[in-house]
Formats: structure tokens, C-alpha cells, sequence
């Protein structure tokens, strides 16, 4: 098997041990950073979609599309579908990313707009947007094979979101060797040489890339550390007086360590010497980040992102069910938040499991955070969580619940999933929408416009509302019933949702009460769908359904977005189709 030798970069920082932190149980946390003066940095507004989420600070809303809106919406039409070669499998859920997009791409055939993803298989396709004929597309494969079986939860298989340096004319990606790659938007030449980034095989999410760095995240233990003299092998270390951690499910592990969560970032001001700093979330599997967007930018350059189930105490390097502020290339922890239930969240599965937003209002920099709790908080850049004297838990403004009341973590999978998005109207109006899995909580204000009921789920859309100093959320609509609904996206006043289809229950046993193997029996069942795929267009104000796809698309898809971009909506399926959306001429 091939080894990553970590120890051959230049730079690899390692946050386990951060003396000056402290105990979120008592003993004062890092201090908050001050950038209260600070604006977001959102790039300029286009029509195009570079990353996920649109822009680096996640916000789900294209700027600058003006084709589509309310007035045309309900016209939309498939202009094209295309069938990829990548092959759909039950363990890989999900065969394709979601796509990125590029207008004005010069090439031997002419100046092109391009769509770009991954397949699980390590193939990267260029879509042309006007035809939907691929392009170009190119394979890398994984000369090294996996100790461990596949399965469901780890299916060895490529997962990040590529993303776009437009200026440069690179598309930057993560196969499942564990390395990121640059290549040529026009023809996928060489630009940046395979790039040690995380473990192979590891679940890493989407990447984000600002002031020449490119981020990721990886959680759940999936990635394999074939070597022992690395830096991350490093990172595995026990804590003093810690024993090692008891297999999940009663069975040892064989083989290679997994890899702990981190955040990866890759310095690529040199491409020709890229610098690779890595932050560790814990030692091991818990505390993961989780959300599908990985890193999320806040003021100055900073990352912000969530984590999963796991301990928390920052002077022993263990950062789970937080929010974290990291200095820019991951390099320290600035500030966290904790909520106070932390505990409670852990016991119940509810931990965070949404990528952060980051927005402007009321002459703050406010970040928007949410998971399987139902809950969405907003914290304040400035400080998280009330420094020290709040124990790092307080949120700026702590939001209702507004589903999940059976507090159910997989069983079947309930909360807010993935990332979610935010939009502000032409006249200032500002709201965050929630892709829910499960039934409106019964806890939370009528919402002024719904649909019907949602049993399934739906898109909540919450307003943003200042009285004075104070902020509150005000429930506003919810879409028609959707099953396991994607994170929505939002452009020209109209937003993009779509219905899964997907399974919800992850562990239901066989008939004999025995439990489903996640490599053969449990794949088939987690891959087999309640539903098909449906695209909905929504008023961004009140959730009014302005189109519905219904039946057009027979399949489903697992890990998707609906891409908003050069006046069409991409979409892509679990059996390696990508479909266009438009208006027919």
C-alpha cells in the first residue's frame, strides 16, 4: 500500500495541545477575536457558481443571476440530461458532487461555459452548459486499495465538491488518494501536482479556496493512516491518561489507524511548492466536522465550521459538538462555541450537522448555525459564544426549535442536515432557509405561509429581525412536504429546493432482528429510495411553489445541491445523470 509521508511538507501545525486553552467546563476558553470592525469579504457578485454554496461564505445565494425569476420560473423545463460514466454503486451514495459552474472559459473550440464534478470513481467531467456534451474528462485513479471494506458510511470513494479559481483557470479537487489536484478549466493539463491534503480514502467535504488557500474538512474515521512516522499518525497520540477508545459496535479495528477530524489548508501562492497546515478536531474518529460545505469564510479571512459528536475540552485538544473560529490556514483556534446542552446533544445524536452561513446585519458580521437539534443560532463573529466570563456558550441569539421534537439522531434521520442558505430581498430583508428532515416541531410558532403538511420535511425559511440592539428569527414559511430535502439555494428572489428521495432510516434491522451489514444488506437498504428527485422553485418571501418538477426525474440522490447558475438549474442523480433546467426558447 502506498504511504503518505506528511513529514515531507513544509508545514504541518498540529492544535492538539494548545496549552493556553482551556475547559469549556469551567476554566476560561481562547479569547475572542476582535473583529468587530470587519466586513465579510464576499466576492463580487457573477453568475457563475465556483464553490459550494456559491460563495466561501456559504450562503447558498447566486448575486448575480438575473435570468431566472418569479416571472419565468414556472416555464422551467429540461433542456438537457446527461448519463456520465462514473458507475452508481449501493455503498457510494453518492456518485456524483455537486457541480460547480464557469462562464467565458477560453479553449482550442472557442470560448465555453463549463460545469465541473467528481465522480466517486476519481474521474472529473467538464460539461459544456449550453449542450450538456462532456467536454473533457479525465480519471485519476487510486493505485492503492483499502484495508477495510467498503461500506456505506466509509465508501473509500472520492465525496468533496471541486472548486474554481476563475482568475487562474483552475478547477482544484480531491480524489480519494487523499490528494489535491489543480488542472486546466479549458483541458485538465497539469496545474498543480498531486498534493498530500488528508488521509486516503477519507470522508472529506467541500472545498473552499480564498486569499490562494484551499480548505477542506474530514470527519467520520473513514480515511486510512498507512503511515506510522507521519504527522497525522502523530496526531492519534492518547492524552495522558486516556485508554484507547472502544470499537464502535463491539468489533476491533483491523488494519490501518483511521484518520482523526481536521481542517486541511493548502497554501498554493507557489503552486510549484504548496504548504500543507492541518488543525485536529480530536485524536481520533469523534468530534469530526460534519457539514457537506467544510469550511466556511468569516471576517478577515478566517474559517469557521462545526463538529460533530465528541468531547469537549480545549486544553486537552478535543473539540467536538463546537463551532470553531480558526485563524487563517487553520493554523490556531481564535474562538468557539459551545452550546450549553452540549452533554444532552451528545447522549441524543443531535450534534451539528450543517455547514455555518455567514451574513451582514445590523452593522454586524452574524453567522448563522444549525444541526439535528432544529435549532438555528446566531453568533456574533465578534465573539462566538460571550468569552470567558459566558463559558464560550452563549450564543448572540439562540433560536427556536423548529423541528425534530422526537430529538431522534439517525433512527430515522431527523433535524437540520448539510448547510443552509440566506438571502436578503431588495428592500433589506433578511433570511436564513433550513432543509428539515422530519415534522415541523410543535414548539414553534405558526409559520406565517405553509404548504400543507410536512411530515417528510420541508424548507423552513426564518426573517432576521432587529428590534433595537436585540435579533430574532421569525418563522415565515415552510414549502410543500419534501422527503429528506437538500440544502436549498436562493437566486432572484426565488429559492431552489429539492426532495431527495432518499431513505431516512439508517440501522433498521432484518426481520430476524439481526443488524444489516453496512457493506452488502445495509447498503442496499440505504441506497434504495422512498422517492424520487423533485426540483421546486419557491417564492424567496413567502415559499409560494412557483414550479415543480414532480415525476420528471425517476431517481434520487444522496449529498446534492440545486446549482443556480448562467440561467439554468443543475441538478444530479444517484444513477450518473446530471440534468439542466431552463427556459425553452
Amino acid at each position: 500500500m502506498s504511504k503518505i509521508n506528511f513529514s515531507l511538507l513544509s508545514l504541518v501545525l498540529v492544535s492538539l495541545f494548545g496549552a493556553a486553552l482551556s475547559c469549556a467546563q469551567g476554566a476560561p476558553g481562547p479569547a475572542p477575536v476582535n473583529t468587530s470592525a470587519a466586513s465579510v469579504a464576499s466576492e463580487p457578485a457573477t453568475d457563475d457558481w465556483l464553490t459550494y454554496g456559491y460563495d466561501p461564505e456559504r450562503t447558498g445565494w447566486n448575486r448575480g443571476e438575473t435570468t431566472l425569476g418569479k416571472d419565468n420560473v414556472s416555464k422551467l423545463a429540461v433542456l438537457w440530461s446527461t448519463l456520465l460514466s462514473t458507475k452508481p454503486t449501493p455503498v457510494a451514495l453518492a456518485t456524483l458532487s455537486p457541480p460547480v459552474v464557469v462562464s467565458g472559459v477560453k479553449t482550442a473550440h472557442g470560448v465555453k461555459n463549463l460545469l465541473f464534478l467528481l465522480g466517486a470513481d476519481d474521474t472529473l467531467f467538464a460539461l459544456d452548459t449550453d449542450s450538456g456534451k462532456v467536454f473533457w474528462q479525465k480519471n485519476f485513479p487510486n493505485t492503492s486499495k483499502p484495508a477495510r471494506r467498503p461500506n456505506w458510511l466509509c465508501p473509500k470513494t472520492a465525496n468533496s465538491t471541486p472548486v474554481i479559481d476563475k482568475v487562474k483557470g483552475v478547477v482544484y479537487f480531491l480524489a480519494s488518494d487523499g490528494k489535491l489536484r489543480g488542472v486546466s478549466l479549458s483541458d485538465g493539463t497539469q496545474r498543480l501536482a498531486p498534493t498530500d491534503m488528508v488521509a486516503p480514502f477519507a470522508r472529506a467535504w467541500a472545498l473552499n479556496i480564498f486569499d490562494n488557500v484551499i480548505y477542506t474538512t474530514s470527519g467520520r474515521g473513514c480515511g486510512e493512516v498507512s503511515d506510522p512516522n507521519s504527522a497525522i499518525a502523530a496526531a492519534e497520540t492518547l492524552n495522558p491518561g486516556t485508554s484507547p477508545p472502544a470499537p464502535r459496535g463491539g468489533t476491533p479495528l483491523t488494519g490501518p489507524p483511521i484518520d482523526p477530524g481536521m481542517v486541511a489548508a493548502v497554501d498554493v501562492h507557489d503552486p510549484a511548492r504548496p504548504k500543507l497546515t492541518i488543525f485536529y478536531t480530536s485524536n481520533g474518529r469523534p468530534s469530526g466536522p460534519w457539514g457537506r460545505g467544510g469550511v466556511t469564510r468569516g471576517p478577515d479571512n478566517t474559517l469557521l465550521l462545526e463538529t460533530a459528536d465528541g468531547f469537549m475540552d480545549t486544553g486537552s485538544g478535543q473539540y467536538g459538538i463546537s463551532i470553531l473560529m480558526l485563524a487563517p490556514k487553520a493554523t490556531r483556534l481564535m474562538d468557539s462555541f459551545t452550546p450549553k446542552n452540549w452533554r444532552y446533544l451528545n447522549a441524543k445524536d443531535l450534534d451539528w450537522s450543517a455547514s455555518p452561513a455567514v451574513f451582514a446585519f445590523g452593522g454586524k458580521t452574524l453567522v448563522a448555525v444549525s444541526g439535528k437539534e432544529a435549532v438555528i443560532d446566531l453568533l456574533d463573529t465578534s465573539d462566538l459564544g460571550g468569552g470567558a466570563s459566558e463559558n464560550h456558550s452563549t450564543p448572540f441569539y439562540q433560536g427556536p426549535q423548529i423541528g425534530n421534537d422526537a430529538a431522534a439522531g439517525t433512527e430515522p434521520s431527523q433535524g437540520i442536515w448539510g448547510s443552509i442558505a440566506t438571502y436578503q430581498t431588495p428592500d433589506g430583508r433578511r433570511f436564513v432557509y433550513a432543509p428539515m428532515w422530519g415534522p415541523q416541531s410543535t414548539k414553534v410558532s405558526a409559520f406565517k405561509f405553509a404548504s400543507g403538511p410536512v411530515p417528510n420535511g420541508s424548507i423552513m425559511a426564518l426573517e432576521v429581525v432587529a428590534d433595537g440592539a436585540k435579533v430574532s428569527e421569525v418563522p415565515t414559511w415552510t414549502s410543500p412536504d419534501l422527503i429528506m430535502p437538500d440544502p436549498p439555494t436562493v437566486a432572484n428572489g426565488v429559492v431552489y429546493a429539492t426532495q431527495t428521495g432518499g431513505q431516512a432510516w439508517q440501522n433498521v434491522p432484518l426481520p430476524d432482528g439481526s443488524r444489516r451489514d453496512p457493506e452488502t444488506t445495509g447498503a442496499v437498504y440505504r441506497a434504495t429510495p422512498v422517492g424520487n428527485l423533485v426540483l421546486y422553485a419557491l417564492d424567496a418571501e413567502t415559499g409560494k411553489p412557483l414550479y415543480s418538477s414532480g415525476k420528471t426525474i425517476t431517481d434520487w440522490v444522496h449529498f446534492g445541491q440545486p446549482v443556480v447558475a448562467l440561467g439554468k438549474v443543475f441538478i444530479v442523480t444517484h444513477d450518473s445523470h446530471v440534468y439542466a433546467f431552463g427556459i425553452k426558447p
